[in-house]
């Protein structure tokens, strides 16, 4: 069956492109927090939100997508079942808590803090106090994510 190692292969290179938003995550946030010229700061807080948003839904899509997949082709393997296989169960209510986090907090609060940073992106001014809550807010959904994410990849290898 051909499908099958096509399929996990597309599963872990959407793993990896979930998990490497971590870095990026870290190192942007580290450069715009430490910059003092407020262009390249909005630069990099543009280049940020356009970077999750890339990464999730290749991640999120992927992941999605390719195991429902190979938990449909899988005799062994079936949904939400604790009893059977408790990891993969573990990781897929995961799954449910990242999409519904996406879904709800994430994707609502990135499309407001990308609308206020483009509308002032050629603007020498200084963020203000109200779009410095707006990237906390988004920080701190995307942190969460982000430990969610390595949670279930901690659970796929060491499984």
């Amino acid at each position: 069956m051909t499908l099958y190692p096509i399929v996990i292969v597309i599963h872990i290179l959407s793993a990896v492109a979930w998990l490497s938003f971590l870095p990026i995550d870290y190192i942007l946030r580290k450069n715009f927090r430490e910059t003092k010229n407020a262009l390249v700061q909005k630069k990099l807080i543009s280049i940020w939100l356009k970077t999750a948003n890339l990464l999730g839904i290749v991640g999120m899509s992927g992941i999605l997508v390719t195991g429902i997949i190979l938990v449909s082709i899988s005799s062994y393997y079936s949904f939400f079942q604790f009893s059977m296989n408790h990891w993969l169960a573990t990781k897929q209510v995961l799954m449910v808590v990242l999409i519904v986090i996406t879904f709800v907090f994430l994707i609502p609060n990135a499309k407001k803090l990308t609308s206020k940073i483009e509308n002032d992106l050629q603007s020498e001014t200084i963020l203000n106090e109200n779009i410095n809550k707006n990237i906390n807010k988004v920080g701190k959904i995307l942190s969460v994510i982000n430990v969610l994410v390595l949670i279930n990849f901690l659970l796929a290898i060491t499984h």
